[in-house]
């Protein structure tokens, strides 16, 4: 088995997730620079790339990341209509360790977009949401090939 591909996306995760985890925390009141694009644009890249291998643990992460995704901006969207109660505040609690493992390595390209992280959270979702996607079809796709 060639272990090239996961050294190099779990090494890029991981390189993403470090230089973004304080801009990331600290949003809007931080500055991110132009590296921290950079290491996202590699990050996402290699995501893409190897979902061409149609891996189902590449599936099952890129899935837990658009359901993380979208519960982070739902409950951020709740969270400002309905501070006052506690039982969200206990529901809130679950997006913090969603947000630090599925959005934080990704955050550099809101460098580009400027939004809030919940709204940013949702985009990320998408981009989830494509490499399930790509991951799904090159996987019937060698299904069929056999």
């Amino acid at each position: 088995m060639d272990y090239k591909p996961y050294i190099f996306l779990i090494g890029s995760y991981l390189f993403a997730f470090f230089l973004n985890l304080m801009p990331s925390i600290k949003y809007p009141d931080l500055n991110m620079n132009v590296w921290n694009l950079v290491v996202t644009l590699v990050f996402m890249f290699l995501l893409i790339m190897y979902s061409k291998q149609g891996k189902k643990k590449l599936k099952i992460f890129s899935l837990v990341g658009v359901i993380s995704a979208v519960l982070v901006f739902l409950i951020t969207a709740f969270e400002q209509v309905m501070f006052e109660h506690a039982f969200l505040d206990a529901i809130a609690s679950l997006q913090y360790p969603l947000y630090l493992l599925f959005i934080t390595p990704l955050f550099g390209g809101n460098d580009l977009f400027d939004v809030s992280y919940g709204l940013y959270s949702l985009l990320m979702s998408l981009f989830y949401g494509i490499v399930f996607g790509l991951t799904l079809y090159f996987r019937r796709d060698d299904s069929r090939s056999f």
